[in-house]
């Protein structure tokens, strides 16, 4: 192998460059192919500061025309607790204060400028640094000093949010701490421990504390009077969270959320599987030492407090991804060490155990996918400098594997993208139920409009998290495959040991909690989320480099 190196001509620069736009065009040939094209929502971030220095301003820009964001968009969101997931007007997905993207872009912009113009640009990567776009500079990383300085932070990071969340549980108010006359009914207030007054922001932090308590993956999948107490809360979130619907219910009670009007109170059939939602909002407790806590579990638990800034939601951000360098690098130990049976082993039961929880699979391939393609990046960019051809190429192969499997249609795929417009589809139920002439046939119409909507809302939380995890995974790579506190040996061991350890997370069977046209749909938008983040964030380095 050595002897064929050496008698391969070295590439000129404009080879290089000219390897590079191809594998960009043909990345972007499978995006254009791939990535949902229709979601016409707009988004407002009311996780700001924390989703933002979760996904950066790259993970930003990866969201924005997903999710058709625009600047200046309406407040509001699911994920902010202003916007529920059936009926009502939805104006956003991730709620609360509207995000200016194009000065995240433009900003990201001058930061790469500026620091390709330094002489640091040019020698930081053989001194074994790599580019970070959220911080806007080139990192040198040694683990062993990480771990040092992370034996005096709080697990519980409660220097940063034990403020934040000591003003969130003061300012929630007992059930009948306001007067029930001012509400038809309480059951769903009562279903959250919440007040009639209580703020959005608050409704979303009791939402994930309830729903955690009584999550199935904590108590057991036997403890009934659990479950129903987790459907319970789910349900009284979809309705609470929605500006319009709550206003309805507070108003005429559930009464006034009859199936011909939002769905919510009929048979159940229209609402998303509590686990579901669960698991697309938060992510699991289970996958902990994999992604760490995602960005809106945190913006929930201090309710969206104002006290966690920019420079404060970095930190966290920064913790996370240690921890998870740390774990990451201590899971490569066995493959490293050269004891590679015992690795696939421990790794393939690991995998196993994973996909046991409630939608486990889905974050299990998830995982599997970003260790896999930064693996292949980053191996690729050691032979031949950039990282892109290798994505590309890994890309091309994915996109291959599904649509061999696919289950469902490419026309009828298509069709559920284009239907997950939401004004559209608003405009077209309006029209539709026009033209019904008999109270059957309006609540048919109501009904397969109310499933379409559900589907896009539930793709929305689905793409934010995508992108949170691979903005958070492409971070943690990078810190241990530069570890600068081992060898190049071991760095490469480590590298070749997570392209195994991917491909083992994506083989593995469990029980794919999804099914039909819905398990395509989520898993096309996760791939092209996952695939645009770390395209983009190559970019990134590229240009700084």
């Amino acid at each position: 192998m050595a002897d064929q190196q050496q008698h391969q001509p070295a590439k000129t620069k404009e080879e290089l460059e000219a390897e590079q736009q191809k594998a960009k065009e043909q990345l972007q040939a499978i995006l254009d192919q791939s990535r949902p094209k229709h979601l016409g929502y707009g988004i407002a971030s009311g996780v700001g500061n924390i989703l933002g220095a979760a996904v950066g301003a790259v993970g930003i820009v990866v969201l924005a025309p997903t999710l058709g964001l625009g600047v200046g968009a309406k407040q509001g969101g699911i994920l902010g607790g202003t916007v529920g997931l059936v009926g009502g007007a939805v104006v956003g997905a991730v709620g609360g204060v509207a995000l200016a993207v194009g000065g995240a872009v433009q900003g990201v912009t001058q930061v790469i400028r500026g620091a390709a113009a330094t002489p640091e640009a040019i020698i930081a990567p053989s001194q074994g640094k790599w580019w970070n776009e959220v911080e806007g500079k080139w990192m040198l990383t040694k683990l062993d000093e990480e771990y040092q300085k992370m034996l005096d932070v709080p697990q519980d990071d409660e220097d940063i949010l034990g403020d934040a969340i000591k003003d969130a549980e003061k300012s929630t108010k007992p059930p009948g701490a306001v007067t029930a006359s001012k509400v038809v009914d309480t059951a769903y207030y009562d279903a959250l421990e919440i007040a009639p007054d209580a703020e959005p922001s608050k409704v979303k932090r009791q939402y994930y504390l309830l729903a955690r308590k009584y999550h199935p993956d904590r108590v057991g999948k036997d403890d009934k009077v659990c479950a129903d107490k987790f459907k319970d809360i789910a349900e009284a979130y979809q309705v609470l969270s929605d500006p319009e619907l709550r206003s309805k219910y507070d108003s005429e009670g559930k009464d006034g959320l009859s199936a011909d009007r939002t769905g919510v109170a009929s048979d159940g059939v229209n609402q998303p599987d509590p686990a579901l939602l669960f698991a697309f909002l938060f992510g699991s407790d289970k996958f902990g030492d994999y992604i760490g806590r995602l960005a809106t579990a945190t913006s929930a638990v201090v309710a969206d407090s104002p006290k966690i800034g920019p420079t404060e939601a970095r930190t966290l951000q920064h913790r996370r991804v240690t921890r998870l360098a740390l774990k990451l690098a201590e899971r490569l130990a066995l493959w490293v060490e050269e004891d590679y049976d015992g690795a696939k082993a421990i790794w393939t039961s690991a995998a196993e155990d994973l996909a046991q929880a409630s939608y486990g699979t889905e974050l299990v391939h998830l995982i599997g996918k970003v260790y896999s393609l930064q693996a292949h990046r980053i191996l690729g960019s050691s032979r031949s400098g950039m990282g892109m051809p290798s994505i590309a190429q890994w890309a091309k192969a994915q996109q291959s594997k599904m649509e061999d499997s696919a289950d469902t249609s490419k026309a009828k795929r298509e069709g559920l993208m284009a239907g997950m417009k939401m004004m559209t589809l608003q405009q077209k139920h309006q029209a539709e139920i026009a033209k019904a002439t008999t109270e059957e046939e309006k609540n048919e119409k109501t009904a397969a409009m109310e499933q379409e909507l559900t589907l896009g809302m539930l793709n929305i939380m689905w793409t934010t998290t995508v992108v949170d995890i691979t903005a958070t995974l492409h971070e943690v790579v990078e810190m241990v495959l530069h570890d600068q506190s081992v060898d190049k040996d071991a760095r490469k061991r480590r590298a070749h040991g997570l392209k195994k350890l991917g491909e083992i997370f994506m083989e593995c069977k469990g029980s794919p909690s999804i099914g039909g046209d819905a398990k395509k749909l989520y898993e096309e938008a996760a791939f092209a989320a996952m695939l645009e983040t770390i395209k983009r964030k190559e970019e990134a380095a590229h240009t700084a480099n």
